[in-house]
């Protein structure tokens, strides 16, 4: 049985691999000559809720699903932690296409956690915010400038009506 911290530190190891994957090939998903053939359907929803969160193409489930099994493929090597990483993935998943940015929600207290309203903004705007969980390859690449300007702009609406 692998202690608390090893299993903490795999799942992590997961996630970002899995984050990893999901930014580059989410990213290429969304090419002009690919989008309309697969990655489409996941969008045919402007306004994500959990339970679409799995609603793609069945190539697109294979493609972006990939990214899970590589870090259970290279960091699992018990049950425990198959199943940790499941529950995690799944958790997250459904709740950054929640809908609803839930501030006492402890996976705001990951650093660079994307969170619904990272990925809410992807729906809505189709460009940019590719990953999955983290920010950080959003940052890199300067894929969320849309996002952060939009941020901004809400910051100073939020302001202005105070």
């Amino acid at each position: 049985m692998p202690r608390w911290y090893m299993l903490l530190a795999r799942c992590f190891g997961c996630a970002v691999i899995e984050d990893t994957w999901h930014y580059f090939l989410h990213r290429l998903l969304h090419h002009k000559r690919i989008y309309k053939h697969i990655h489409k359907i996941h969008h045919e929803f402007q306004a994500p809720f959990g339970m679409e969160a799995e609603y793609a193409h069945p190539l697109e489930t294979l493609i972006l699903g990939t990214g899970f099994f590589i870090g259970i493929m290279l960091l699992c090597d018990h049950v425990i932690l198959l199943w940790a990483w499941v529950t995690i993935r799944l958790i997250e998943t459904i709740d950054v296409h929640s809908g609803y940015d839930i501030p006492l929600n402890p996976l705001n207290l990951i650093p660079f956690y994307a969170g619904s309203r990272h990925h809410d903004f992807h729906h809505m705007n189709f460009i940019g915010n590719y990953a999955s969980t983290f920010t950080w390859w959003d940052r890199l690449f300067g894929t969320d400038s849309q996002f952060t300007a939009y941020v901004e702009k809400m910051k100073k609406v939020e302001k202005k009506t105070e």
